[in-house]
């Protein structure tokens, strides 16, 4: 079977419609495909998707072209719609019109009505990917078939395959590596491409039935900002969109939202015409910085320094909002002299706590316990009355043994850190002239509520911590943390309990019974295995399992700085069983790898080295997606999954837009491609039908916890509650038991335009970090519960801590936010490679989309700065080739003045067969 016909097949008369109905050829054109005589093969009227090919669809009597562009505003119904699985947090609202078994064309739905009458409402949401996905979904790189690769892998050699065979064979190796190596012998590689209702829920719960490990997205994709994890002890801390229109001074902090965050940047804009100072902080002079009061453009990488000189004017001038610093924050708790750690109870009261923290009283002139501290019976941080805690003071204090030690406070230790970034050193790291970072300074601390907005990009730095408990600290000391349109905004999710019952529990049980347990099963206090389900850290396990330990512990391509090897640290947090791996280190890679909802070998680091390491060893690699896709190329069973206007599910809950958006099934999924909850529960089923036929009841999971699979078909569906076809009946299940949801019904949502306003932000956990009550008439403003009712932070001292007296940080002298330059990684070169989201394309599932590629130059593109370019001899067009000491590429060059001379600019996720090698 040739290439073309196992991707395409019988659906073909689908594909050339919509590319026609779009507009997309020209008339010219369009008339010479149709013609008098072949005209009516062109559109559907009714499409029967075929079940192995053997039916194609019913042909309508078009006479001519004109018929066809006379009807295109007909349809017979309308049906709402969103992109579950595209991991763009927008979450916009679409009506698809649905014409003769095709979606003919979609638009923006307009549900979203403002908060209240201070601030716009978010509508339009849309853009230019969300319009094109009728197209994508019958493009040329869909899959409709099952498929078994019959030449090498990575080939593009394929042969069409019936279901029943595709499950059999996989779960043949599933059972027979469970039962010699337990679930360690399986791995689902997971992706960012998820929902929050079937396709999600039935990934997760399939995996961890049968007791095998899925890597964190997260980690994967280098989305989690750390510094918030570290300072507030959460790290989606953001609010809703509409709350930056009522902020005075926006700093875009790594945050392009003119490209990367379409739908909400007009928020920004009115932002500005209601009077406030937008600041955009990139080292290019991006689309968004273009409309912005003031561009700080440090040096690639020195964005911490350009944070704690501007914390330095603000503590040399007393611009601080003291009040604020002494409750909220740890910067007056007292720090050893001769340990260099917090002074704890236990130091000073025999039989003490050691997680209880002291500060000296500067009313009571005494030392004194904080209130709230993590090992305090007081849960409260409010400080008791009378009691004012000193910023800067130098204590002697005796202690349990009798001996006596010198403590000072923080905010001391602070203050002489930042002596060394004084706007002149800032000027010196960042290239950003002193008195523009004084500029920054007053007015960021004048204004009455700040706010920095970062974005993931920032993420991906490697010291992507300090860069964030920097900017944490310039909004802390202001008092700008829990403010209304003030603050440190790096988005939160709407946590939607019944996802994490479907996925976690095997016995649903009755609807209020599981309500109350899903607010105990999120609960962030819970950290072990009960908690944790099925999900490994992706970065630990591919340096161990694929093939990245080589590069990434080598000495040369690490931190300079670092005390030790980077191994040696590798080496002990393995050990130590910080985070769980998956397989231990001893028991070599997993042999069946299912990859879903994403595309590893793409949005990984060094996805060739994985590719070529865990990929090339495994058994058997099966990917479950719409589309082929890098790593679909090098798997060996594809399963095709059907697509977003094809099955039912809602967005995953975003805190910009803190809406219940709906995708429902707009028509039959396409050729033989299926719903994720169908697969996997005929994956079950043929797990199950393997097990008992070998005579396997039991395996151990890779938590060593014992999984029963000869009756996973009953397991996995509840005991035959959700069928494969049910997955309506879970999403249904999923609404109905989660309290952001509760009362809406999916038939709510249907009548009201496919979005609607949430009833709760849901229970916290580690990806929803509000901590504020949720008004259906007001903005959502993180954090406020910290604020405003005095609750403990869920940090070791309760409060925001920007002291961490762990021996690692010690080690590293990074106890206290602190500047490093980016390490040479991959060698010591004359430039630094950038990258960004771009604006056509959603991760890589676009970027070889047709419609896409004509906005733009169709093809990955270096940016280099002019004066760069000239001194090179570089033209426009010209092929460069970009190397280093681990790899290379070629592509073509674009000569820029948006960057400075330096850096050069890719924006990510092209496919490595879109380079020219």
């Amino acid at each position: 079977m040739t290439r073309d016909r196992a991707f395409a097949d019988a659906p073909r008369s689908p594909r050339v419609f919509a590319r026609a109905a779009m507009p997309v050829v020209s008339r010219r054109e369009f008339l010479r495909l149709a013609g008098a005589a072949g005209a009516v093969t062109l559109v559907p009227r009714r499409v029967g998707w075929p079940q192995g090919g053997a039916v194609l669809p019913a042909i309508p009597a078009y006479r001519s072209w004109e018929d066809a562009y006379r009807r295109e505003w007909r349809w017979d119904r309308v049906v709402r719609g969103t992109h579950t699985s595209a991991n763009c947090i927008a979450a916009c609202a679409w009506n698809l019109f649905v014409r003769d078994g095709i979606v003919w064309r979609e638009e923006q739905s307009a549900p979203y009505a403002a908060s209240n009458a201070s601030v716009p409402d978010w509508n339009p949401r849309g853009c230019q990917k969300g319009a094109c996905c009728a197209s994508l979904s019958v493009g040329p790189t869909r899959v409709r078939y099952p498929l078994r690769r019959v030449g090498p892998r990575g080939s593009g050699r394929w042969q069409r395959l019936a279901w029943d065979a595709a499950l059999d064979e996989i779960a043949g190796a599933i059972v027979d590596v469970l039962q010699r190596r337990g679930g360690s012998g399986v791995l689902c590689e997971l992706g960012g491409n998820f929902d929050y209702g079937p396709t999600l829920a039935a990934t997760l719960r399939f995996f961890r039935q049968i007791g095998a490990p899925v890597t964190d997205p997260t980690a994967h994709t280098g989305d989690l900002p750390v510094g918030g994890v570290i300072t507030l002890g959460a790290g989606f801390t953001g609010g809703s969109s509409d709350d930056w229109f009522r902020s005075s001074y926006l700093v875009l902090w790594s945050f392009n939202p003119a490209v990367t965050r379409i739908p909400d940047a007009h928020f920004l804009s009115e932002a500005r015409y209601r009077g406030a100072t937008v600041v955009t902080v990139a080292p290019d002079y991006n689309p968004t910085a273009i409309h912005s009061d003031l561009w700080l453009a440090p040096r690639v990488g020195t964005d911490a320094a350009l944070a704690l000189a501007a914390c330095h004017v603000i503590v040399e001038e007393g611009l601080y909002a003291a009040e604020y610093v002494r409750e909220q924050t740890d910067l007056p708790l007292l720090v050893r002299a001769d340990t260099q750690r917090f002074l704890r109870q236990a130091d000073v009261v025999p039989g003490g706590s050691e997680a209880v923290f002291a500060f000296w009283d500067e009313a009571g002139n005494r030392l004194q316990w904080a209130p709230g501290s993590q090992g305090s019976a007081v849960r409260s941080i409010r400080l008791p009355a009378g009691v004012r805690p000193a910023l800067e003071a130098t204590a002697e204090v005796r202690l349990a043994g009798g001996e006596t030690v010198r403590a000072t406070t923080v905010f001391s230790l602070l203050r002489r850190r930042l002596q060394a970034f004084r706007p002149e050193d800032g000027a010196r790291i960042t290239g950003i002239a002193p008195a523009a970072i004084r500029r920054f300074a007053r007015e960021f601390a004048a204004a009455p509520a700040a706010l920095i907005l970062v974005g993931y990009g920032g993420c991906k730095h490697y010291h992507s911590d300090l860069i964030h408990r920097a900017q944490l600290l310039l909004a802390s000391l202001t008092g700008n943390l829990g403010r209304p349109g003030g603050g440190w905004h790096s988005g939160g999710y709407i946590n939607l309990e019944g996802l994490g019952l479907v996925a976690g529990l095997d016995r649903l049980g009755t609807v209020p019974l599981l309500w109350l347990a899903a607010r105990s099963f999120w609960s962030p206090e819970k950290v072990g295995a009960e908690f944790l389900g099925p999900y490994i850290s992706s970065t630990l396990f591919h340096t161990l399992h694929g093939g990245l330990a080589d590069v990434r512990l080598d000495a040369a391509h690490g931190d300079p700085e670092l005390p030790r090897p980077p191994r040696a640290y590798f080496d002990e947090a393995i050990a130590a069983g910080h985070f769980p791996v998956g397989p231990p280190p001893d028991a070599g890679p997993p042999e069946v790898i299912v990859s879903v909802c994403g595309n590893v070998l793409r949005h990984s680091r060094m996805g060739q080295r994985v590719r070529d390491v865990l990929f090339r060893t495994a058994r058997l690699v099966v990917e479950i997606g719409f589309r082929m896709s890098e790593t679909a190329r090098w798997a060996d069973i594809f399963l095709p999954a059907a697509g977003w206007y094809e099955k039912v599910g809602v967005k995953y809950l975003v805190g910009l837009v803190p809406y219940l958006t709906l995708a429902d099934r707009a028509v039959a999924p396409a050729g033989e491609s299926k719903p994720e909850w169908e697969i996997f529960s005929l994956l079950a089923r043929a797990v199950a039908r393997e097990a008992r036929r070998r005579g396997v009841s039991e395996v151990a999971g890779f938590r060593n916890e014992l999984c029963r699979i000869d009756n996973l078909d009953e397991r996995f569906s509840d005991r035959r509650r959700f069928g494969p076809r049910e997955d309506e009946g879970v999403l249904r299940y999923i609404l109905s038991t989660s309290s952001a949801s509760k009362g809406i019904g999916l038939e709510g949502v249907r009548r009201r335009g496919g979005a609607v306003r949430v009833r709760d932000l849901g229970p916290e956990s580690p990806t929803s970090n509000f901590y504020c009550e949720y008004r259906a008439d007001e903005p959502v403003v993180p954090l406020r519960d910290f604020v405003e009712k005095k609750r403990p932070y869920p940090t070791l001292t309760r409060r925001q801590q920007f002291y961490i007296d762990h021996p690692w940080f010690l080690e590293l002298g990074e106890a206290l936010p602190a500047f490093k330059p980016p390490p040479p990684s991959g060698g010591r070169h004359p430039f630094v490679l950038t990258s960004g989201h771009a604006r056509w394309s959603i991760h890589s599932i676009w970027r070889d989309h047709p419609i896409m590629l004509r906005l733009q130059r169709g093809e990955p593109v270096v940016l280099l700065n002019e004066a760069d370019a000239r001194a090179r001899g570089i033209r426009d067009h010209d092929l460069v080739r970009v190397w280093n000491d681990i790899d290379a590429f070629v592509a073509p060059a674009a000569r820029s003045g948006n960057i400075q001379p330096g850096p050069e600019h890719l924006y990510h996720t092209w496919a490595p067969f879109q380079y020219t090698w």
